[in-house]
């Protein structure tokens, strides 16, 4: 059972860490063209808006009251007087299935606003140098993303009540961190979910300090170290190496002077960060975690 959960944890791990690199579209697209994805009756239905209107472009599935879950399912039911309900059924989860295996995945939900969207998108690319896709695939979710998201759930469920407590929050960090910058929503949710648990029932506060920074630091320097280079091999060896030299030199550091050094900048600067931003929620709940 150890050797699986170990085996399982590396495998989500990693491929958590390809999908927040930028050629890890590359990876999406090879998963592209497992179904036949010649239009159905119930396909055209579904695309019927973006056909006539071109509204939204390649990010239309946002925006045209067709391709989240719930209305996706109200296009099939309505394509067809006389259809039968297994009919309805199969051709639902297989056009589902057709999205779901494209990069550009299939939206959770139904975006009413696209010029406050399309607004959002620059703001977060023009103040945070954050691609304007990444608000794209926060919402949305692929085949690969799924496949991610579950592997990241049974690593998750082998630690929930692992005694090490430490590894399993450098488990949370590092699936939340590649959940985050490779904007898959389903691990993100998770990963916060699990590490609030960790954070909660761990009564050695230090260990899920120091098992956090582990996993947000090795994570970090991967994707980072391999986000340089334009060959996915070149950068994914690269990127591997750097972040296993990282993570021996953190087992050398002193995790109490880090979390001291933070505490003490948090408390010098979060009312400046306060006033600047208006995020006072945020701000009393850092100083309660610190």
């Amino acid at each position: 059972m150890k050797s699986l959960r170990n085996l399982t944890n590396k495998i989500s791990i990693g491929l958590s860490g390809l999908l927040a690199v930028p050629y890890g579209k590359q990876l999406e697209k090879f998963f592209s063209n497992i179904i036949e994805e010649t239009p159905t009756v119930y396909d055209k239905a579904i695309d019927k808006f973006y056909n006539d209107t071109g509204i939204g472009s390649y990010l239309h599935r946002l925006f045209d009251n067709s391709h989240s879950p719930i209305l996706m399912w109200e296009k099939v039911k309505n394509t067809l007087p006389d259809d039968s309900n297994f009919e309805e059924l199969k051709n639902y989860f297989i056009s589902m299935a057709k999205d779901l295996q494209t990069p550009m995945g299939i939206p959770l939900h139904n975006i009413e606003d696209k010029v406050s969207y399309d607004k959002l998108a620059s703001t977060i690319s023009e103040k945070f140098f954050i691609k304007k896709s990444w608000l794209y695939d926060l919402q949305t979710v692929n085949l690969l993303e799924v496949f991610s998201s579950t592997l990241g759930v049974v690593a998750l469920f082998f630690g929930w009540k692992k005694k090490d407590k430490q590894e399993f929050a450098e488990l949370c960090a590092s699936l939340g961190l590649a959940g985050a910058v490779g904007a898959n929503p389903i691990l993100l949710i998770i990963s916060i979910v699990s590490l609030a648990k960790s954070y909660t029932q761990n009564k050695n506060k230090n260990k899920f300090k120091t098992g956090t920074l582990k996993g947000f630091v090795g994570m970090g320097s991967f994707i980072m170290t391999a986000s340089l280079f334009s060959s996915p091999l070149i950068g994914i060896i690269i990127g591997l190496a750097v972040a296993v030299s990282v993570k021996k030199s953190l087992k050398k550091m002193d995790y109490q002077e880090v979390y001291d050094w933070f505490k003490e900048n948090i408390s010098k600067y979060a009312d400046t960060i306060s006033n600047a931003t208006g995020i006072t929620y945020l701000y009393k709940k850092i100083k309660n975690f610190v």
